[in-house]
């Protein structure tokens, strides 16, 4: 417990330093724990820009001494007490519903490592026994024997064409050396004494309330115009999420202004809320459940987050403070702008987001709002102007649909809504997303991207077109996606060997035209990639001529049935559905039955979109091979 307080500790001493400008890292981090049964490790990781080792090192083994001559403070212990508590709490309240997931990782870790067992109400309590015992000397004498000069291990990873500017380990044990005689000076922790909101806004009012039995969901139309929707669950003990969206998003905006639009969401999380750096928002937030972030797309901007019961009201006001006082930090923007600009630099020699973006461009047609972030693009950002668009992007609740599903009662929830939803500014606007493009082409498009050494294809087959976006012909074509998918297995890896797996992803658009994607995916042997291609449309070609056999889709129909039934055990799950209905007025009882849809799955039915939606004269194809040796 000591030595975990210990690791959260230095980690959020390191993190912050991430902040700064000029950091001598983009990220970092440390951790001990269990290495061969008995034995433990200890690891300090950092994430350094190029060129940026010796400083990269030289800053993390500082820091370690600081903590070593100084130790930590008071405050910091407590906000690490604060969040272990909080952490073990929810554990403890939704033991009953615990994934399955990480109780099978304890018994593997039990079986190889000897890891006890002792279940979350015994740590629990051991953790109420003990926590408040833990001195903040105890945790302090942790520094020195946390990364000792003895059964010490350091790698550089780096691209092969760094090597030969890469220190050497003497160099790095100088570096080493020389931090543990550096002059230093005590940290001190800046906390802020202020509340989130110094005065709590004046309340609005629910004008109108209505209730859907079957869905089980109550609306309320705020006195702003807001739209509410509360969707109470028993699917998890403490849980409470919620999205919001509004229509416009980036399409409202130019397209001088477009990267500073599009980047508005980012540059105005990284400089904090009000008077908070977000550093200090962190910091407030010790102990607590609770997220809200903002977020803008091409067709709109929205909200999204959640909390624990006894965080409610804190995450109410962290979504007024989100739409009401954003904070422009020219500092936070410019560590954002450098960490961006090294992150892209590393991007850039990855055979992987060179596919990407080629795929990209090929289905935007290198529309100017398709192209991928670079460099240059970084330079156009402009804080101010990402500022503003935020600012108007949010300064209208009225046409804001809130949705909200988990562990709440509407009693509850009511004041809270009203104080914190009903007080934002209303204008009424009746805004509607525009048709700015990119569209993709209507023709057939084939790339081929050479790079990388890897002996690995990559392969991408994009199907689109214009399509009738509504529930029924959106599960037509998953199904037909899906059945598509163990015709494509059964030839391209069962029968030619050639690929461990294949898939085929349908996406659709609604706003601001409805659209359809179709997409193919497999890697496999570059000396395969052309045979393999051929092969797959060969498929196609079958599947469109022939269409599936009614055992094929009946075994679909079981799997979109079983997947439903276990998704709409979910809070996420809901949220996203009933929003949808709500933002684009469908009938939201299609939440909570699908089946009518399912029994409609026929082989007829699934052959007539095979052959409506796989048109082998519009389609793009990019295919990653890598460089010749």
């Amino acid at each position: 417990m000591v030595e975990q307080l210990f690791g959260s500790l230095l980690s959020a001493r390191l993190d912050e330093i991430t902040q700064r400008p000029g950091a001598p890292f983009l990220a970092a981090r440390t951790v001990r724990g269990l290495f061969l049964r008995a034995e433990e490790s200890t690891t300090i990781s950092a994430l350094v820009m190029e060129g940026g080792v010796e400083r990269g090192f030289a800053a993390l083994f500082t820091e370690i001494e600081r903590v070593v001559r100084f130790g930590f403070t008071a405050t910091e212990l407590n906000r690490q007490r604060l969040n272990l508590q909080r952490s073990l709490e929810r554990a403890l309240v939704e033991k009953d519903k615990s994934p399955s997931g990480p109780l099978a990782d304890e018994f593997v870790r039990n079986f190889v490592q000897g890891e006890p067992i002792p279940g979350i109400v015994y740590e629990f309590g051991m953790n109420q026994r003990f926590l408040p015992q833990i001195t903040l000397a105890e945790v302090n004498r942790v520094a020195e024997t946390w990364m000792p000069d003895r059964n010490r291990l350091i790698v550089v990873s780096a691209p092969e064409k760094d090597r030969a500017t890469l220190p050497s380990a003497a160099k790095l044990a100088l570096v080493i050396e020389g931090a543990s005689g550096a002059p230093l000076t005590a940290y001190v922790d800046t906390v802020s004494s202020q509340p989130l909101l110094a005065h709590l806004p004046a309340p609005g009012t629910v004008a109108s309330a209505s209730t859907d039995e079957v869905v089980g969901i109550t609306e309320w139309q705020l006195s702003n115009g807001a739209r509410v929707v509360l969707k109470p669950t028993t699917f998890k003990q403490d849980e409470i999420l919620f999205r919001a969206v509004s229509p416009g998003g980036t399409s409202l905006a130019s397209d001088q202004d477009f990267i500073s639009a599009a980047t508005a969401d980012e540059v105005i999380a990284q400089g904090g809320l009000g008077s908070f750096t977000s550093t200090d928002l962190n910091k407030i937030l010790a102990g607590t459940s609770v997220s809200v972030r903002a977020d803008i797309g091409e067709t709109e901007e929205g909200l999204a987050g959640g909390a624990s019961r006894k965080d409610l009201e804190t995450m109410f006001q962290l979504i007024y403070l989100t739409c009401t006082a954003p904070r422009a930090d020219p500092v936070s923007f410019q560590v954002l702008t450098e960490r961006w600009k090294v992150a892209l630099a590393n991007q850039a020699a990855l055979p992987d987001t060179v596919f990407t973006e080629a795929l990209a461009a090929a289905l935007t047609q290198n529309h100017l709002r398709g192209q991928p972030m670079t460099a240059a693009r970084v330079d156009q950002m402009n804080l101010d102007k990402s500022l503003a668009f935020y600012k108007d992007r949010f300064a209208d609740a009225s046409d804001f649909v809130f949705v909200f599903v988990g562990s709440f009662d509407l009693a509850t929830m009511k004041p809270l809504v009203e104080r914190y939803l009903g007080s934002l500014p209303a204008l009424h606007r009746h805004e509607a997303a525009k048709d700015v493009g990119p569209h993709p082409p209507t023709g057939i498009v084939e790339k081929q991207v050479i790079r990388g050494i890897e002996p690995r294809s990559q392969v991408s087959i994009v199907f689109t077109g214009p399509f009738q976006n509504d529930e029924m012909h959106r599960v037509v074509v998953r199904a037909m996606a899906e059945t598509l998918s163990g015709s494509l297995h059964a030839t391209l890896r069962e029968d030619l060997g050639g690929t461990y797996g294949v898939s085929v992803e349908p996406r659709f658009t609604k706003r601001p035209t409805e659209e359809y994607r179709l997409t193919v995916n497999f890697s496999c042997d570059p000396a395969r990639t052309k045979g393999l291609v051929k092969a797959a449309f060969d498929v196609i070609e079958r599947f469109k001529a022939t269409g599936p056999a009614e055992g094929q889709v009946a075994d679909t129909r079981a799997a979109l049935v079983r997947d439903f039934e276990t998704s709409s055990q979910r809070n996420d799950y809901l949220r996203d559905r009933i929003l949808f209905k709500y933002e684009y007025g469908e009938d939201v009882k299609d939440v909570v039955n699908m089946r009518p849809f399912y029994d409609q799955l026929t082989a007829a039915v699934v052959h007539d979109a095979a052959r409506t939606y796989l048109n082998t004269n519009r389609y793009v194809e990019v295919t990653l091979l890598p460089e010749p040796r």
